[in-house]
Formats: structure tokens, C-alpha cells, sequence
């Protein structure tokens, strides 16, 4: 568990940590110098019981309020100092404020230097009602003197208790680690620092940097000092990396590969703060603070959010920032002089969400037991979601597959494609079905998948079952005056102008159509632009591929064995190279790899 202090600046937060685990957090001289703290301290505190657990502690100035909400955004429970000689002041307040943005209910309160009141009880009285009504309301008050060790063991048997009752992360979530930090070690490289969010982290494991590196193999991990093989959710890690060091800057998020993106507009689930004195509504110019990351944005909510309520929003920011799906983060705006800047806060719900999108959607994004990858689908409609994109979306493990749609598009997108077919046949009684070519599109698949028997995918062509194509009488009538004309020409064929010309009370459509139709059930053949006699083709192709796998064959052969004109032969030769029965080789025809299949019927 990760424990952070919060509190009012020189509160005796550092004071503490140091009296429960014996380190210094102040490590730069300039807090040594000043006595408060300026950048984020760590410690691990081993409990009596043989339990480690991760300290953080933040600064309290008002003015670094930015740097303790980068350490507040991994605590899992909060250590809140409060001085019993000075009791709740404006910090603590914006503290508290932004660890409700945050979810962070758990907590205990330390009254600090209680050994400077005579009344610790009526303090203990005073800070109970000023904490009425906050996520801290029910937690224990311990009084502590850092100094002198008194209430600590108390304090510590407090934290013991919170620590029984805390429930660890899933680990199967993807890795999100915010990077606060990032050095260089001789002889290690690259080194970031960060509070383990969700996932687990392992050496070896490749992760992505955004942004940054797709790309990064981690070399190493610790825990204050301890060599790790792997890092499990609530704890402060450093990770060596084998990346250059100019490639990561602080603000960046370590996630699994394609996980994490960046982006600027992002549909939120947004908690207003209770000491607002109006709804939230529209902000421009608020700042969020999302793991070690800072911007401005603009704030549109669906509705008005009344102080201590939640509610839906739109959130546009000034820059791209990398969106960890699902990550908590806190509002900032105007500072109000008595509880700080604080606004507000809450969950992200879509990283990449449409242009435009009903505000229900939100709502229901927002419900945590809701589906979020049904309700993203079934938004998508005709469009599809591509799987490998939820993961950057929602807080869920990568997918892989074929574009997902809801069942009930599929269901409408079967039912008309049946419609679709059956018109077909209707129209066109003639065809073996409707040219499955103008159905390649991944929603025809899905509903092509589902419908089953209803409908038959063969030989390029969707059909009925019972369907057979069939003439019109009218064509039935036209296709035999074709296949005498184009029979008594032999091998010389009839070309399409030839048959528009012989049959002047027939329409370009019902050649067309006749002679696809007798070209499917093999009773001519297209060789070049003439069409021939079936049977007049077939003989062509058993002579020549016979006469082929014997010897090579040139022009003058070609002619001599067919009968045929120079004129003829070169485009019946071409033919026969398309259909693979010969094969050119220089200035002859030699066997292709079809020839054995015309040469030998039986076969």
C-alpha cells in the first residue's frame, strides 16, 4: 500500500515520516534550509508486524500544490497532518479536496505536536466537525508528538488496522506508471521513478513510453534500494530502462505497448467539490493534473453539477497530454482564499471519444458495473470499433480480431443482405447469385457469419439455396439465335460490335447478360474480344496442349493444326497462355502447367 502524507505547509508532515521510518525526506538543501518540503519524498516504513509499506511525502505551500498532487495521484491511503496548535487550515482543506478527486477514501489523521495544546480533546472535538461531511469524516484522529514518540506506536497500530482492510489492485490491469522523475546511474543508464499505479511490472518486460519510444526494454527495477524482479500495483519503483535519456522527459506514463496515447479532447466523469458556492458547469482555463502531467483545458459539463455531486463532461485540453484510460485527476481553477484552488476532479472515461456524442453515452461510460466495450460498440453502429483501440480507450487488456460490432447491427445488416440477395435473383433470374466482391466489407462478414444456411457463398457469388439460374423465356429464345451465330463462325468467333450489328432488335443489356450466362454454364468461351463456340474452344485447347507436351510449338504448327488464319492465331495463342494449357518460350509455345489436364480428358 502506498500511504501519502497531505496537509498544511509545516503541519510537522516531514517530521513524521521521519519519526515512523527514520528517513529524512528533505533531501535537497534547499528544504533543509527552509524546513519545509519542496519536491516529493519517499520512505518505506516496516510495521512491527514485519509489513512494508511506501510512504510519499508531499509539500504543503500553496504554491507546490502541483507537486503533491503528482505524489497523491498512486496513494492508495492518506496520512493527513494536522497541527493541534493551529488547527484545519486552507491547504489541508485543498488537500483533502483534491484526494476526494482522487478516490482516496482511506485515511488516518495525525493531530501533530499535541504536546503544544493542554486540551487535546476539545482539538480532537473541533477537527472532527470541520472534517464533517469529507471522505476523512469517519477516519481515526491519533494524537502524535514526532518529537517525543508519543502516539506513534498508536499511529501505527491505526495504520496496521487500514492496511488489514485494504484490498491490493487487480494485477491483470494494464501497467500505468507515471514518471515524476527521470536520471542517469554510471554504469545503468536511463532511470525513471514513479508510483506503480495498476499492473505489474517485470524485468525484461517491454513497455511504451508516451511520449516517447514505442519500444522500451526494462533493465531493471528497485524498491527503495531493494533490487526487484517484479513490481506489483502501490509501490514507488525505480525502473532502468535501455532508452537514452533525452528520450523521456518527467510527465511521461510507462504503459504496455499500444495501451496509452496522447490526446486532447476526452469524455470525463467529473466530481464537483463541496466548497463550491455554484454548480459546475462550463471552466476555461482550468487546469487538470493527471500523474505528473499539468495543462489547461476547457470544461463543458452535460449538465450543471452541483457542489459534492458527480456528473458527466467534455473535457478539451490545450495539448496533448498522454490519457491513461480510467486515471484520476484533479481540477484546479480560481483559488478561493479559505479551501485553495481545488474545483473538482474525477475518472477519465473515453480517451478518443467522437465529435460528437450523446451526453446518455457519457452517463453510461460513467456507471463502473456498465460494459464499457458494449456500450462503445453499440455506439460505433455500422462503423465498427477496432478492438486493438479499446485497450488505449478503456482500462481493459489489448484485443485482437476483426472489427467488433453490436449484435443487433449485425442482426439488421443479415436481414438486409437476404433482402439484398433475393432482390437479386429476382431481378436477375439469369445469374448464379449477387457478386459477393460488393460485400467485402468486415460488417458483410460478421452478418454473413451469422446467417448460416440462409444464404450459400459459392464461386464468388451469394444465392438462396434453392436458386438456380435460369432464362427468361424471352432470353431463352435470344441465346439460341446467339450460339448459331457465334457456332457457324467457328474459330473466327463473333465479336460484341459483330452480334450488336447482326441482332439490331436486341439491347446491348441482353447480349451482355445471354452471354454471361452461357459462359457460365460453358457453352461459349471468351478468346480475346470474340466469343467462340464452347466446343469449338475445347478442341482448340486438347489438340494444342497434345500437340505441346511433344514438342515446341511456333505460329506456322499453331496454324497448320488448328486451321486457322495468322490473323486467329495470335490471339487464340494468347488465350491459351492465359488459361495456362501453353506457355511462351522465345518466338514458341512450349507446354504450361495446365497442358496435361486438356490432353488427357480421363485424367
Amino acid at each position: 500500500m502506498l500511504l501519502g502524507t497531505a496537509g498544511h505547509v509545516d503541519h510537522g508532515k516531514t517530521t513524521l515520516v521521519r519519526a515512523l521510518t527514520g528517513v529524512d525526506c528533505d533531501r535537497l538543501d534547499a528544504e533543509r534550509a527552509r524546513g519545509i518540503t519542496i519536491e516529493l519524498g519517499f520512505a518505506a516504513w516496516d510495521l512491527p508486524d514485519g509489513r512494508r509499506i511506501d510512504i510519499v511525502d508531499v509539500p504543503g505551500h500553496e504554491r507546490l500544490v502541483r507537486t503533491m498532487l503528482v505524489g497523491a495521484g498512486g496513494m492508495d491511503a492518506v496520512l493527513l497532518a494536522i497541527a493541534a496548535d493551529s488547527g484545519v487550515m486552507p491547504q489541508t482543506r485543498e488537500h483533502l479536496a483534491a484526494c476526494t478527486a482522487l478516490g482516496i477514501t482511506r485515511g488516518i489523521i495525525a493531530l501533530t505536536r499535541s504536546d503544544l495544546v493542554d486540551d487535546i480533546e476539545a482539538v480532537i472535538a473541533s477537527v472532527s466537525q470541520d472534517l464533517a461531511g469529507t471522505v476523512l469524516a469517519d477516519a481515526p484522529i491519533v494524537a502524535v508528538c514526532a518529537l517525543s514518540g508519543d502516539g506513534i506506536p498508536e499511529l501505527t497500530a491505526a495504520v496496521g488496522q487500514l492496511l488489514d482492510a485494504w484490498q491490493p489492485p487487480p494485477d491483470d490491469a494494464p501497467v500505468f506508471l507515471p514518471v515524476d522523475r527521470v536520471f542517469t546511474i554510471d554504469g545503468a543508464g536511463t532511470v525513471v521513478t514513479g508510483t506503480l499505479i495498476r499492473g505489474v511490472l517485470r524485468v525484461g518486460d517491454t513497455v511504451a513510453v508516451v511520449p516517447g519510444p514505442d519500444r522500451a526494454r526494462v533493465r531493471g527495477l528497485q524498491n527503495h534500494g531493494a533490487t526487484l524482479e517484479e513490481a506489483r500495483p502501490g509501490r514507488r519503483i525505480a525502473v532502468n530502462l535501455v532508452v537514452p535519456k533525452a528520450a523521456i522527459k518527467r510527465g511521461a506514463v510507462l504503459g504496455g505497448a499500444g495501451a496509452i496515447a496522447e490526446g486532447q479532447v476526452l469524455d470525463v466523469a467529473v466530481h464537483a467539490a463541496t466548497h463550491l458556492t455554484k454548480p459546475l458547469h462550463r471552466l476555461r482555463g482550468v487546469t487538470l493534473h493527471l500523474g505528473a502531467s499539468r495543462v489547461l483545458g476547457d470544461l463543458r459539463t452535460d449538465s450543471p453539477i452541483e457542489p459534492g455531486s458527480w456528473g458527466t463532461a467534455r473535457l478539451r485540453l490545450k495539448r496533448a497530454i498522454p490519457l491513461p484510460p480510467g486515471a484520476r485527476f484533479v481540477l484546479r481553477g480560481a483559488a478561493d482564499r479559505q479551501f485553495g484552488a481545488v474545483v473538482g476532479g474525477g475518472r477519465v472515461l473515453d480517451t478518443a471519444p467522437p465529435r460528437k456524442r450523446a451526453a446518455a453515452v457519457r452517463v453510461q461510460l460513467a456507471d463502473e458495473a456498465s460494459d464499457g466495450v458494449a456500450i462503445l460498440v453499440a455506439e460505433a453502429g455500422k462503423r465498427g470499433v477496432d478492438p486493438a483501440s479499446l485497450a488505449q480507450r478503456l482500462p481493459i487488456r489489448p484485443l485482437e480480431g476483426p472489427l467488433l460490432f453490436a449484435p443487433s447491427v449485425i442482426d439488421a445488416a443479415a436481414t438486409a443482405l437476404i433482402a439484398q440477395v433475393s432482390a437479386w435473383h429476382t431481378d436477375h433470374p439469369e445469374s448464379p447469385g449477387l457478386p459477393a466482391a460488393q460485400l467485402r466489407t468486415p460488417l458483410t462478414r460478421a452478418a454473413l457469419a451469422q446467417i448460416g444456411d440462409a444464404l450459400v457463398h459459392d464461386q464468388g457469388v451469394l444465392r438462396r439455396p434453392e436458386h438456380a439460374a435460369a432464362l427468361s423465356a424471352d432470353d431463352a429464345v435470344f441465346a439460341r439465335k446467339l450460339m448459331r451465330a457465334v457456332g457457324r463462325s467457328g474459330l473466327d468467333g463473333q465479336t460484341f460490335d459483330d452480334l450488336k450489328t447482326r441482332f439490331v432488335h436486341a439491347d446491348a443489356a441482353q447480349i451482355e447478360r445471354v452471354l454471361a450466362h452461357l459462359m457460365r454454364i460453358d457453352r461459349v468461351a471468351k478468346v480475346g474480344e470474340t466469343w467462340v463456340a464452347a466446343r469449338e474452344a475445347y478442341a482448340v485447347r486438347q489438340s494444342t496442349a497434345q500437340a505441346a507436351l511433344k514438342a515446341p510449338l511456333t505460329i506456322a504448327d499453331f496454324k497448320t493444326l488448328t486451321g486457322t488464319t495468322r490473323r486467329r492465331a495470335i490471339p487464340l495463342l494468347e488465350w491459351l497462355d492465359g488459361i495456362g494449357v501453353t506457355r511462351r518460350d522465345g518466338s514458341t509455345r512450349v507446354a504450361g502447367p495446365k497442358a496435361q489436364t486438356y490432353a488427357n480428358p480421363d485424367g
